[in-house]
């Protein structure tokens, strides 16, 4: 993935700061709500994440989780970043709460590597994202995307 792909990415997705919810299902519903479908895919796509959450959990330690999954409800690699304002038990597998969560969803058809090599991004640099006060404290969306694009190595900034 060229680093102007993973850029555009990272500006494309839908950001929500400092999240006042303490349950995992209900920050999940709201990101899946975040990515703008109508009622029925909104439903649809949020059924299939949790799905994919019972089959193990997506939370990969240092406080990072990246619920995922592949869907006929949408048509284009879609992200949705929240950040919790305090972090809520998410299963992972350090055992340790967590604060930012990546949902990240595709269409289960084509080659759609993007979906692939973004998951592997954030699993690769996870321990640079959760040791990153800038990105815990910042009060923008616009400044937490591009403090993303710094750590991903995706901008020369």
């Amino acid at each position: 993935m060229s680093k102007k792909l993973l850029y555009e990415m990272i500006e494309e997705s839908k950001v929500i700061l400092d999240m006042k919810i303490s349950n995992k299902d209900k920050v999940i519903k709201q990101l899946v709500e975040l990515l703008g479908l109508n009622k029925e895919r909104e439903k649809l796509l949020y059924n299939a994440v949790l799905n994919r959450e019972e089959m193990g959990s997506t939370g990969i330690g240092n406080g990072i989780a990246i619920p995922h999954t592949r869907s006929l409800v949408i048509t284009d690699l879609m992200i949705a970043i929240g950040r919790l304002k305090k972090p809520i038990k998410f299963n992972a597998i350090d055992k340790k709460p967590v604060r930012l969560i990546f949902l990240i969803v595709a269409p289960p058809y084509g080659s759609n590597s993007d979906y692939l090599i973004l998951l592997g991004k954030i699993s690769e640099t996870f321990q640079k994202i959760s040791s990153d006060e800038k990105l815990f404290t910042v009060s923008d969306e616009d400044n937490f995307k591009c403090e993303l694009c710094k750590l991903f190595e995706c901008t020369d900034g």
